[in-house]
């Protein structure tokens, strides 16, 4: 049997030769003109080593998994989410159980750094063994010149669009700020995921009004279909980034410009209506509750702005060896802790045939006046990546 080092984390001195292994693992970076160091500043640097976990044999890294934790914002509610991504072993050692190995510990060291629910970059057969599962609803829209004049109709703004300059980062950070669902973000954080050397390669655009930016977009640029390009971030006034679109379109060349929005962002939804049926989606990759005692008890001040006072009843419990909620003497039974994350977060609407063997019908046993309750709070809203895909 191979005498493998590991799970651990990444010691100094071993940064290099795990940024090797990744580089030959994921090409795609060099593809888009960047390298996974500078595409994925906040999970490849030295602040982050104990969060790059690997295997070695024989001194030489062969397995690596990275995570980010990321704190966020969900309606005034604080929560810690594990971004886990840059999953892969070099192909001499695949099949030889490292990447579940791997997987579980950094589940076991997430869970011990307090997160509450882990998004993973990734949909696979490795992911679904660990309990994670495709959930959360978002919808995708392709944005013309032609559909995009039913939808301007409604919204007359005397907008323009002007590309960001680092000095304008206070504006920018104000805007975001904001918004009831985000990622919590340093200055120096924000700066990083601006830079156009990063995986997105963001091209960055305020949208202003009055004399005054009261949205943003950041905009991928360098890849994806001739012609289209996609919305990787926005902020601020919907309507101002609806009435930025043909300018958007004509400064960049484009004849197609993609925007996914969560279900819950209903102001996008809904204006952009007049376009007819969005494509449904998820966040594009697989979720896991991993905390939900916790995650609960985060979320107490939005169920009690939903609910009332008798949401200080509800706890998370375990029945009959599996998840369960509980208030008073009404429960409702989960069959395992994937149908808790779907209830939380919501099943994705469409998702391609092949991953179809991931998804199957909820199990839940639902219980008096509680169904009614939990369904007039979830599914919560669905976190995009973002800038802040690892």
């Amino acid at each position: 049997m191979t005498n493998y080092e590991g799970p651990r984390g990444t010691r100094r001195e071993e940064f290099g030769k795990v940024m090797e292994l990744v580089e030959g693992i994921f090409v795609r970076a060099s593809e888009r003109g960047t390298n996974m160091e500078n595409g994925f500043p906040l999970l490849f640097n030295t602040n982050n080593l104990e969060n790059m976990r690997i295997f070695l044999l024989d001194g030489k890294p062969v397995a690596h998994i990275g995570l980010s934790v990321a704190e966020s914002m969900l309606y005034g509610c604080r929560l810690k989410i594990g971004m886990v991504g840059a999953v892969g072993t070099d192909p001499m050692h695949r099949g030889r159980g490292l990447g579940g190995r791997l997987l579980s510990d950094c589940m076991s060291k997430l869970l011990a750094d307090g997160v509450d629910f882990v998004m993973v970059s990734g949909i696979r057969s490795l992911y679904d063994r660990a309990g994670c599962v495709m959930a959360g609803k978002a919808y995708t829209y392709d944005m013309t010149a032609e559909n995009m004049e039913k939808v301007l109709d409604d919204i007359r703004l005397a907008c323009r669009i002007r590309e960001y300059e680092p000095s304008r980062i206070g504006e920018l950070i104000a805007i975001y700020e904001a918004e009831s669902v985000r990622y919590l973000r340093t200055r120096e954080e924000f700066m990083t995921l601006l830079d156009e050397r990063t995986y997105a390669r963001p091209k960055t655009f305020l949208i202003e009004l009055g004399g005054g930016a009261v949205a943003y977009v950041c905009i991928e640029t360098r890849w994806g279909d001739e012609g289209a390009c996609w919305i990787e971030e926005y902020a601020g006034s919907r309507d101002a980034i609806i009435a930025a679109v043909p300018q958007l379109l004509e400064c960049l060349g484009l004849k197609v410009l993609r925007i996914t929005a969560p279900h819950h962002d209903i102001e996008l939804v809904g204006a952009l209506a007049h376009m007819g049926r969005p494509r449904a989606s998820g966040f594009g990759g697989t979720m896991r509750v991993i905390n939900p005692r916790g995650f609960l008890g985060k979320l107490k001040p939005h169920l009690l702005a939903r609910l009332g006072e008798s949401a200080r009843g509800i706890t998370y419990t375990v029945k009959g060896g599996g998840p369960a909620i509980s208030l008073g003497r009404e429960v409702v039974e989960f069959g395992d802790e994937r149908d808790l994350t779907w209830m939380l977060f919501g099943q994705p609407e469409l998702y391609e045939e092949r991953f179809g063997q991931f998804m199957r019908p909820l199990s839940i046993k639902l219980g008096g006046d509680l169904e009614r309750k939990l369904a007039n709070v979830f599914p919560l809203p669905t976190f995009l990546y973002n800038l802040n895909y690892a």
